[in-house]
C-alpha cells in the first residue's frame, strides 16, 4: 500500500534538503578572513599608502587543480548583491586538499568602503558552491593625503563669512561616511550627524569629526575646524588708523583685519581699483601713494564688505610721471626720449641720470632746462634719481629698461556693442620681441612708425587703421591685422585671427530626449562656440543655483562650462552665455520625467491625421495665454498665422497656406517681448 505525503511532509522534506545542501556548501569552505602581510585582520582600516589586502579561507574538501575561487564582498549592511561585488579571483594551479588554504593574493579594497557590517564569502562558479560567511567586518577607506575639509560656500576659504540676515551651510569632505560628529565652541550639536550643517547663523568655532567607527584610533579621529565670523565694517576693516603719514623711503603697508587667503581683496585708491592687489596686505609704492584707501573684501558670492576709508599722506615728494618700466628702441627712431616730472621743491632739489649703473648725465638742479629728460640711442637700464629737498630728504628713483627688437607680435581683440549688434576689431597690443624672447609693448606714440592693414582671411580689406567695424552681415567672417615696421626688413607681424560673432537675442535650449525616461538621462544643449562661456543653472524654489558637476541626492549632472549638460534630474534649467562683455540668459526649460510634460518648443509637425504631431503643440506656459502672441511666417516671409491665446491648432486650422510649405518660422512674444523664435519643419 502506497502512503501519500501530505503538504506538511513535503515542506519538511524540501526544507531539510535545502538546509542540508546549504550546510554541505558551508562545510566545503570555511568563512574567509582578510589578512595583511600574512597576518589575519578582523578590522580593515585602509588608506592610500596601504590600499591592498589579502584573504585566506580553508578548504574542507578536495578541490582539483584549475578550480576558480571568487572572493565576494557585501554592501555596508552585510547584504550581497546579485551578482555580488567581486574583490578577487584565484585559480589554483594545483589541487587543494581538505584543510588546505585557499589564498587570494594582494587586491585593492574599494575606496568607497565605509561601514561596520560588511560580509565576506568565497564562491566557486563552476559548482555554485558558497563558503560560510564572515560577518560584521568593519571596513573603512580613508585617504590621508586629502584629509577632512570643512568649508562654507567659498570652498577656497578657511573662514566662513556671514553677512547680516544670511545663514551658511557648512560642508564636509569626504561626505560619504556613515556618521559625523559636530561641535560648536566645544559643545556637541545634538541631532546633527550628516556631512552638512545647514542654517548656521551663529558666529564661533565649528568642528566636525568623521566617525570612523572601529577605525577611529587608526585614523586619529580626523577632524576639521572652521571659524564663522560676522562680515561688517566693524569686523572687516583696515588695521591702520586714519590718517597714516609716510615719507617715500618708509616701509608703507596697509593691512586688513581678516587675513583668509581664500577671500578676495580689492584695494582702491581714490575710488580707483589698484591692479594686482588681491591680498590682505597692500605695499604702497615709493611715489604717488598719497590718497584715500578702501578695500572690498569678498567672503562669498553674496557676502562682501567695503571697509571704512583710511587717508594716507605723503610727507615728502613724488616722481609724478615716468617712462614705462620696459620700452623698445626702434631702429627707425633717431633717438628715444625718456622724461620724468616731479613735485619736489624747486629750491635745492636735483636730478642725476644713470645708464647700467654708470653716470649718464651729471647732477643738475631740477629747474635746469632739459634736466628731467634724456635722449637715448642705445639699449640699457636707465635710472633717474631725484633728490627732493623737503622734510623727508629722500632720493626718488625712476627705472626704465630699453631694448632693441628682433621681431614683432600683433594681438587683436573684439569690442562688442551688445545692444546695437555691431562690433569693433582693434589692435590690442603690439609687442617688440627681444633676442631672449621677452615681449615689450610698443607705445601708442610708436604706432606711427608702422603700417597696418586688415585682411579678410587672405584678402586685403583696404582698411589701414588700427580698428575695423563689423556688424551682423560679417558673422562668420575671419579677420586678421598685419603690422609692418616701415622702412625696415623686419617680417610683417600677422595677428591672431578673429571670427565675427554676436550673441542671439533669444537662446533656446534643445532637450534630447524631451523628457527623462525612467533610469536614463536627457541632454540639454545650445549653440556651441569656442568664444562663448557657458554657465548652467537650475531654478530651485525660485532661486537660480549654478550647477556643480557630480552626483547629489537628487541625481547626477555633468557638462557645466560647456554648451551641453547631461542630467537625470527633473526641474527647471537655463544657461547663461557670455561673449566678451555681452551676456544673455536662455529661456527657462522645464524637464519632466513624463513624456509631453517638458517645456520645449517642437520643431517638427507631421499633419497626416494619425493623431501624433498633427499640430504644433506649445507647452502650457504659452498655450491659450492672452498675453502671448504667436506669429508664423512662410519661408518667403509672409505671415501664415497670427494670434493671441494660441489653441495648439496650427496648421490644421488657420494656416493660410494649409501647412503645405516644408519650412516655416515662428516668433512668440509675451507682454510684447520676444521669448522664443525658431523654425518648424512640416513633414508629410
Amino acid at each position: 500500500m502506497k502512503k501519500k505525503l501530505n503538504l506538511i511532509s513535503v515542506i519538511a522534506i524540501v526544507t531539510s534538503f535545502l538546509f542540508s545542501s546549504l550546510k554541505a556548501d558551508a562545510q566545503d569552505i570555511s568563512a574567509p578572513l582578510f589578512s595583511i602581510s600574512g597576518a589575519t585582520a578582523n578590522i580593515l582600516c585602509v588608506n592610500q599608502n596601504t590600499p591592498n589586502r589579502e584573504a585566506v579561507a580553508q578548504a574542507n574538501i578536495l578541490f582539483n587543480a584549475g578550480t576558480e575561487f571568487v572572493l565576494e564582498l557585501s554592501d555596508e549592511d552585510g547584504v550581497f548583491a546579485d551578482p555580488a561585488a567581486v574583490l578577487a579571483r584565484f585559480t589554483t594551479p594545483i589541487g587543494i586538499p581538505p584543510g588546505g588554504d585557499i589564498e587570494f593574493p594582494s587586491f585593492p579594497i574599494p575606496t568607497e568602503s565605509r561601514g561596520e557590517n560588511y560580509s565576506l564569502r568565497v564562491s566557486v562558479p563552476a559548482t555554485g558552491t558558497l563558503s560560510a560567511v564572515r560577518e560584521n567586518i568593519p571596513i573603512y577607506y580613508f585617504d590621508f593625503s586629502v584629509g577632512v575639509t570643512l568649508t562654507g560656500s567659498n570652498i577656497e576659504a578657511n573662514t566662513v563669512a556671514l553677512c547680516d540676515g544670511e545663514s551658511a551651510t557648512l560642508t564636509t569632505l569626504p561626505n560619504d561616511f556613515p556618521e559625523y560628529i559636530w561641535t560648536f565652541n566645544g559643545s556637541v550639536i545634538a541631532g546633527e550627524s550628516g556631512p552638512n550643517l545647514e542654517n548656521v547663523t551663529q558666529t564661533g568655532t565649528y568642528m566636525v569629526q568623521v566617525n570612523f567607527g572601529s577605525c577611529n584610533p587608526a585614523f586619529n579621529f580626523d577632524t576639521a575646524t572652521v571659524e564663522v565670523i560676522d562680515f561688517n565694517t566693524t569686523t572687516v576693516r583696515i588695521n591702520e588708523t586714519s590718517p597714516q603719514e609716510f615719507c617715500p623711503s618708509d616701509v608703507k603697508v596697509l593691512s586688513t583685519s581678516v587675513t583668509d587667503p581664500g577671500f578676495t581683496y580689492e584695494w582702491f585708491k581714490d575710488g580707483v581699483l589698484i591692479p594686482n592687489s588681491d591680498n590682505f596686505l597692500l605695499n604702497l609704492p615709493q611715489s604717488n601713494f598719497a590718497g584715500i584707501y578702501t578695500v572690498n573684501v569678498i567672503g562669498t558670492e553674496t557676502c562682501s564688505v567695503t571697509t571704512d576709508p583710511v587717508e594716507v599722506i605723503n610727507l615728502g615728494s613724488d616722481i609724478l610721471t615716468q617712462p614705462p618700466p620696459l620700452i623698445m628702441l626702434l631702429p627707425t627712431q633717431p633717438t628715444l626720449t625718456l622724461s620724468i616730472t616731479t613735485n619736489a621743491p624747486d629750491a635745492g632739489s636735483t636730478v642725476q641720470w644713470f645708464r647700467n649703473g654708470i653716470v649718464f648725465q651729471p647732477t643738475l638742479p631740477i629747474t635746469d632746462p632739459g634736466a628731467l629728460s634724456i635722449d637715448v640711442t642705445n639699449p640699457g637700464v636707465y635710472v633717474a634719481s631725484v633728490f627732493a629737498n623737503d622734510v623727508c630728504m629722500d632720493t626718488l628713483d625712476a627705472t626704465t629698461e630699453v631694448f632693441e627688437p628682433v621681431g614683432f607680435r600683433t594681438q587683436i581683440s573684439t569690442l562688442l556693442d551688445c545692444d546695437a549688434d555691431t562690433g569693433t576689431l582693434g589692435l590690442e597690443n603690439l609687442f617688440g620681441i627681444t633676442a631672449t624672447g621677452l615681449e615689450v609693448p610698443i607705445t601708442t606714440e610708436q604706432y606711427a612708425l608702422f603700417d597696418f592693414e586688415w585682411f579678410l582671411e587672405t584678402q586685403s580689406t583696404g582698411v589701414t587703421e588700427t580698428t575695423l567695424t563689423v556688424d551682423q552681415d560679417n558673422i562668420g567672417e575671419v579677420y586678421a591685422l598685419e603690422a609692418t615696421l616701415r622702412g625696415t626688413s623686419f617680417d610683417t607681424a600677422r595677428s591672431n585671427e578673429l571670427t565675427v560673432e554676436f550673441l542671439s537675442d533669444v537662446v533656446v535650449i534643445d532637450a534630447s530626449p524631451a523628457f527623462i525616461p525612467f533610469g536614463e538621462t536627457t541632454t540639454l544643449s545650445v549653440q556651441q562656440s569656442n568664444n562663448y562661456m557657458y554657465e548652467w543653472f537650475r531654478v530651485v524654489d525660485g532661486e537660480n543655483q549654478s550647477i556643480i558637476d557630480g552626483t547629489t541626492s537628487d541625481g547626477t549632472i555633468t557638462g557645466q562650462g560647456t554648451s551641453e549638460i547631461v542630467t537625470d534630474i527633473r526641474g527647471q534649467y537655463f544657461v547663461r552665455i557670455t561673449l566678451l562683455d555681452c551676456v544673455i540668459d536662455s529661456e527657462i526649460i522645464t524637464i519632466s520625467d513624463v513624456a509631453g510634460s517638458s517645456e520645449i518648443i517642437p520643431n517638427i509637425v507631421t499633419p497626416n491625421s494619425d493623431g501624433i504631431n498633427d499640430n504644433w503643440l506649445l507647452p502650457s506656459s504659452l498655450f491659450n495665454q492672452q498675453d502671448v502672441e504667436v506669429i508664423i511666417y512662410s519661408s518667403r516671409g509672409e505671415v501664415d498665422f497670427n494670434s493671441v491665446s494660441y489653441q495648439n491648432n496650427w496648421p490644421a486650422e488657420n494656416s493660410k497656406s494649409s501647412g503645405q510649405d516644408p519650412i516655416y518660422y515662428y516668433i512668440i512674444t509675451k507682454n510684447n517681448s520676444v521669448v522664443r523664435k525658431g523654425s518648424i519643419t512640416v513633414m508629410r
